[in-house]
C-alpha cells in the first residue's frame, strides 16, 4: 500500500506539471490555457512540487514493486542502489549458501555413477535425490518419501547446507525488517510534504468528481446571498442528486422556499413512499453540497450560508447500553434543540412514532413549536399525525402545510370479520399512482394497506387489518358527532339541571362541557381569518374547506 501511494503521487504529481499555472512571470503570449483559481492553483503546486516528485522517484528507486505487491520482504530492496548494505550481505550469502547446494549434486553423480542426476523437489521438501526402490545408498542418507518404484533421500551434505540456507534466509530476513523500520524513519522527515500532497490530490479529486457531475447532468450555480439579508433556501426544480441520476429523466423535481421574515417552516404529509423523506434529504443535500462549492441538482438555487444542517431520521437504538429506539431518537432531537440556531437546517422526519400516538403527537407538536418560537430555523417536518399542522394556527405565517400528491383509485369491498359479525365495508386502495409533486394542503390518508400489499403480507391479516381500520374510524366519526349533538343540547337546554342532562344522556352519549363547543366554534373563526389574510390563493382555498367541514358538522347540531 505504501509503495502504491507513493508511485500514485508521483504519477499525478508528473501529470500535473503539464498544466500551465499562473504566476508573476507569465508572459501572457501562450496560447495556452492557464489555471487562474486561487484554490486549484495551490492545489495543483502542493501536489506537483519538483521537490515531492525528486522525493517519490528517489524512494521508488530504492524499492522493488512488484515483490512489494507480492508481499515478497525479502526482495523488496533494490540492493544494487548501495543503501542498504546489511541487506546486500544477507542477500549475498543466501545466495553463497544456495551455491552449495547446487554444487553438491556433481558429488552425488559420481558417487551413484549416474550422469544424468538432478535434484528433485516434491511438496515442498527441496534438493531430494531420487533413486529406484532396489538401489542401494549409504547409510547415512536420510529417507523423505516414496513411490512404488523409487525412494527418495536427503544426505547427510545436504541436509547440512539446508540449514545454512534456511538460517542465512532467517538473517535475511532480519536484515530486511530492519531495514524496512529505518527506511520508514528517514520517511518521517517527507511524511508532511506528502501527506499535504495526498490531501490537495483527494481535494482534485473530488472537485474533478463535482465538476464532471454537474456538466453531464446540467447543474446549476448556486446564489448565495449576503449576510444582511434574511436566512432563506430557495431552489427552483431542486433534484436529489443520488436518485436524480438513478432514475434519470424519470425524478419528479420540487421547489422549496423557505424564508426567515416569511414562511419557515414547512410541515409534509402524504402517503407511505410518497416521496416526503426524499424531499427534505434532497434539500439537506443542495444545501450541503452549495456550501461545500458544489454546482447543484435544481434549474435555480438561493440560498444563505448555514451553520449546521441537523437530521432526525430514520431508527436505531442502542442495546448495548440499554437505550431504546424511542430514546435515541428522542436524544437525537434533544441534541437538535440545544445546539441549532437561527442560521440551520432542521429535517426532521416523523418523530415521536415510536410511542404511543397522544405522547407522539404531543411531544412531535411541543418540539416543532419550539423550534418555530425559540430557535426560529428553518424546519422541514415529515409527519402522519395531521394534528400537527394546527401549530400552523400559532405561526399562520411561518409555517406551511404541504404533502406529496398521489391518485388513489379505491374499490370497495366488503369483507365479514367473522362469521357472526356484519359485513364491513372498507376501501381498498390497490392503486395508488405516487405523483412525487409537493403541493399546498394537508393528507388525511397514509396508505399503509398499501404498503402491506407491497410487503406481500397474507390477504387475510390484509382484510382482517381493514376491518379494523374501518371499526377505527368509524368509531371516532361517532364520537365527533355525538359530541357536538351533546354539546348543542347543553346549550339550548340551559334551565334544565346537570344531573338531569347526565341522567338523559346515560342512554346516548357522555356529558360534555360547553368549552369543547366553543373551541369548535373558535376553529371555525380561526380559519376563516386565516383565509382572509392569506395571500396564496391554494393555501386561502385548504382553509375554506376546513371551515367549510367544521361548519357542515356544527349544522347538524
Amino acid at each position: 500500500m505504501f509503495i502504491t501511494v507513493i508511485h500514485a503521487v508521483l504519477y499525478a504529481g508528473k501529470q500535473l506539471k503539464q498544466l500551465r499555472v499562473e504566476d508573476d512571470d507569465c508572459t501572457g503570449n501562450s496560447k495556452e490555457m492557464i489555471i487562474s483559481s486561487p484554490l486549484l492553483k495551490r492545489l495543483i503546486l502542493t501536489a506537483s512540487s519538483s521537490t515531492l516528485v525528486g522525493n517519490a522517484a528517489t524512494l521508488l528507486s530504492v524499492l522493488n514493486k512488484d515483490a512489494a505487491s507480492q508481499g515478497d520482504l525479502q526482495n523488496l530492496f533494490n540492493v544494487s542502489s548501495g543503501h542498504f548494505p546489511e541487506v546486500a550481505a544477507a542477500s549475498t550469502k543466501v545466495q553463497m549458501e544456495k551455491d552449495k547446494l547446487d554444487l553438491l549434486i556433481s558429488q552425488y553423480r559420481k558417487q551413484l555413477r549416474m550422469h544424468n542426476l538432478e535434484f528433485l523437489s516434491v511438496s515442498g521438501s527441496t534438493h531430494l535425490i531420487e533413486l529406484p526402490s532396489d538401489m542401494r545408498v549409504p547409510s547415512n542418507w536420510v529417507k523423505i518419501n516414496s513411490t512404488k518404484k523409487t525412494i527418495r533421500y536427503h544426505p547427510p551434505e545436504v541436509l547440512k547446507a539446508l540449514d545454512q540456507l534456511m538460517l542465512a534466509k532467517e538473517e535475511l530476513t532480519a536484515a530486511c525488517r530492519a531495514a524496512w523500520d529505518s527506511f520508514l524513519d528517514g520517511f518521517g522527515k517527507y511524511y508532511a510534504e506528502f501527506q499535504a500532497a495526498v490531501q490537495a490530490l483527494a481535494a482534485l479529486d473530488c472537485l474533478h468528481s463535482l465538476a464532471t457531475l454537474s456538466r453531464n447532468k446540467n447543474y446549476v450555480r448556486p446564489v448565495f446571498v449576503n449576510d444582511g439579508e434574511p436566512v432563506q433556501i430557495r431552489i427552483s426544480s431542486g433534484r436529489h442528486p443520488v436518485l436524480d441520476s438513478i432514475l434519470q429523466d424519470s425524478f419528479v423535481p420540487n421547489d422549496t422556499n423557505l424564508h426567515a421574515e416569511e414562511e419557515y417552516c414547512q410541515i409534509i404529509t402524504g402517503p407511505n413512499m410518497g416521496g416526503k423523506s426524499c424531499y427534505i434529504r434532497q434539500v439537506a443535500l443542495i444545501a450541503i453540497m452549495a456550501q461545500v462549492g458544489s454546482f447543484v441538482p435544481a434549474s435555480a438555487a438561493k440560498l444563505h450560508v448555514i451553520d449546521r444542517v441537523h437530521t432526525r431520521m430514520g431508527s436505531s437504538d442502542s442495546i448495548q447500553l440499554g437505550r431504546s429506539t424511542f430514546l435515541e431518537e428522542l436524544s437525537e432531537a434533544s441534541d437538535i434543540i440545544r445546539n441549532c440556531t437561527s442560521r440551520s437546517l432542521v429535517i426532521l422526519d416523523e418523530l415521536g412514532r415510536g410511542t404511543s400516538t397522544h405522547d407522539g403527537v404531543a411531544i412531535a407538536y411541543a418540539t416543532l413549536q419550539h423550534l418555530l418560537k425559540q430557535t426560529r430555523c428553518m424546519v422541514l417536518f415529515v409527519t402522519h399525525y395531521p394534528k400537527i399542522v394546527e401549530v400552523k394556527n400559532e405561526f399562520p405565517d411561518a409555517v406551511g402545510a404541504y404533502h406529496v400528491s398521489y391518485l388513489a383509485i379505491k374499490n370497495t369491498c366488503e369483507i365479514a370479520e367473522s362469521e357472526s359479525d356484519k359485513s364491513v365495508n372498507y376501501n381498498d386502495q390497490n392503486e395508488i399512482t405516487f405523483l412525487y409533486k409537493l403541493v399546498p394542503g394537508m393528507s388525511d390518508k397514509s396508505f399503509g394497506l398499501n404498503v402491506a400489499r407491497l410487503a406481500q403480507l397474507p390477504s387475510s391479516c390484509i382484510a382482517r387489518a381493514a376491518v379494523m381500520a374501518a371499526k377505527l374510524e368509524a368509531m371516532v366519526n361517532t364520537r365527533v358527532g355525538s359530541s357536538l349533538i351533546q354539546h348543542s343540547f347543553t346549550k339550548t337546554d340551559s334551565t334544565q339541571n346537570k344531573g338531569e342532562i347526565q341522567k338523559n344522556s346515560a342512554t346516548q352519549t357522555e356529558y360534555y362541557s360547553r368549552e369543547d363547543l366553543t373551541e369548535a366554534y373558535h376553529e371555525l373563526f380561526q380559519h376563516l381569518k386565516i383565509a382572509l389574510t392569506e395571500t396564496d390563493s391554494s393555501k386561502c382555498s385548504e382553509y375554506l374547506k376546513r371551515s367549510r367541514n367544521v361548519a357542515a358538522m356544527l349544522m347538524k347540531v
